[in-house]
Formats: C-alpha cells, sequence, structure tokens
C-alpha cells in the first residue's frame, strides 16, 4: 500500500527520513520494498533504527557502518555516510542529528531542571533512548546526548561546507527547528519536547545558502513551516506515518493515513 502510493506520485526522488526498526534484516528488507516506488532514494535512520542492547553493536556502530550497508544493499544513499549526492539537480546533505534540549519549552524551566532531561526521567515518563542508546567516544566512554548532538552537527556543517551555493535538500531525522515542535504548553508531555531535535540543526541548514528544503522525521505530527533562512523563507516539512495506535485512536485506517502523509513537493 504504501509503495503504491508513493509509485502514484511518479516521484523523483524518495526520503525516508528514519525511524523503521532496529532489526537490521528488516531494516534492509523495508528500504528494498520501497525502492521501487522512485528513481532515486535516501535514508537517514532516526533513533529507534540505532537502538541496541547489551553485548550487540553499539548504537554508533550502527550508524556509521550497519545500517548505511543496509541502506546501500536495499538501493538507497545513505546520507552522512557518504559524499553528498547529486540527485535531479540538488545536492542531498544530512544526518540523523540528536537532541540536546534546546528545543524544550523554556516556559515549564522552573518546573524542569536540566537534570531532569539529562536522566530523560519525569514521572512516568522515561525516555528510551536513555536505555536503548550507546554512542561510545573516539576515546573512552560514551557521549552523552549533548556530545553526539556536537558530533551530528559538525558533520551536517562539513557537509554543507563541501557543497557551497549549489541547490540543496537538507534531511535529518530530528527537529531542526523549532517551528516544527508540537508543544501543548502543560506537563507531562511537554517534558518530551526536549528530546525532539536541536537548534544547532537549524542554524546549520540556516547558514547553507543553496539549502531550498528541510525534511525531518521524529515527531509523530505533520507540520509544513516556513522558517528564517539566509535565502529567504525556507520550506520545512515533517510528515510521519507514526504508530497504528496513533491513527486508529483518531478513527483513521492505514490507507487514510499514508494517503494523508505521503508528500509530494516540486521543486523548480
Amino acid at each position: 500500500m504504501l509503495r503504491e502510493a508513493i509509485r502514484q506520485l511518479e516521484a523523483d526522488v524518495l526520503v525516508v527520513a528514519g525511524d523503521l526498526t532496529a532489526a537490521p534484516d528488516l531494516l534492509e528488507a523495508t528500504l528494498a520494498a520501497l525502492r521501487p516506488a522512485a528513481r532515486e532514494a535516501v535514508f537517514v535512520p532516526g533513533n529507534h533504527d540505532l537502538w541496541c542492547r547489551e553485548g550487540e553493536p553499539t548504537s554508533r556502530e550502527r550508524y556509521e557502518q550497519i545500517v548505511p550497508g543496509r541502506a546501500r544493499a536495499a538501493g538507497f544513499h545513505a546520507l552522512g555516510a557518504e559524499p553528498p549526492p547529486r540527485l535531479c539537480g540538488h545536492r542531498f546533505v544530512g544526518v540523523t542529528g540528536w537532541f540536546d534540549y534546546t528545543l524544550r519549552n523554556r516556559d515549564l524551566d522552573a518546573q524542569l531542571t536540566p537534570a531532569s532531561y539529562e536522566v530523560g526521567r519525569f514521572g512516568v515518563l522515561q525516555w528510551s533512548d536513555k536505555l536503548r542508546v550507546r554512542w561510545p567516544a573516539d576515546g573512552a566512554g560514551l557521549l552523552d546526548d549533548v556530545g553526539i548532538c556536537d558530533a551530528q552537527v559538525r558533520a551536517l556543517e562539513a557537509q554543507i561546507d563541501a557543497i557551497g551555493a549549489e541547490p540543496a535538500i537538507a534531511v535529518t531525522h530530528h527537529l531542526p527547528f523549532a517551528e516544527l515542535v508540537t508543544s501543548k504548553g502543560v506537563l507531562p508531555w511537554d517534558f518530551l519536547n526536549g528530546f525532539m531535535g536541536s537548534s544547532r540543526l537549524g542554524d546549520a541548514i540556516r547558514r547553507a545558502p543553496g539549502v531550498r528544503l528541510a525534511i525531518c522525521g521524529h515527531t509523530h505530527f505533520r507540520r509544513d513551516e516556513r522558517v528564517a533562512h539566509a535565502r529567504g523563507p525556507l520550506r520545512a516539512l515533517t510528515s510521519p506515518l507514526g504508530y497504528p495506535r496513533e491513527y486508529k485512536r483518531g478513527g483513521q485506517t492505514l490507507a487514510e493515513r499514508v494517503a494523508e502523509r505521503v508528500t509530494l513537493v516540486e521543486l523548480a
């Protein structure tokens, strides 16, 4: 159903912005099933794709080796693990991203301390990446969230520097702009906003003279916004399928959800 919906759009490039599965075999099979739907295809992994357990390959190994290899085997360009490809007249730059709590609801800072985000727990809510992500540093120990985000921002900036002013599309999994965050102004919901992404990803994209579109995943809400950019308003889009329980709760069928969320963007 999903592949056919994409195929009917006759898209030149299929963009998949992560969160398929932590099982490498299933990830490759899913991407391979989608690949015939468009002429070209690009992929960045999401945080769920990088989850691991003790004794398994680390999240960093998954990000740098396992997931890119599986994506390439399925016929996708693995953004962040290869030079930015030039597809249909545009360069594609991308990284997973990460979160550094800069997209949190700052109106709630009196109730949420930095330690709340560092631990990843508020009341009954537990952010699962704290339990399932292990990212070794270049030296000893593991990187924390801010350290992972630092490395991801630097990687994105390096790609942007490499393409200069060429027309480009930026793809991240985590949100790069506050305008894409869905806030409700209440707890415990807005505790989760701290883990949505990083404003520093957006700063890097804003400095890229050729970027014409930013695409991301992670949030389960569809948002289509115009954000400030050096060359004028930039379209920033996230349109995920989300979990079946979410759309079923709203009375949607899978077919209706696919029709609502699969999005065609036309660039001149």
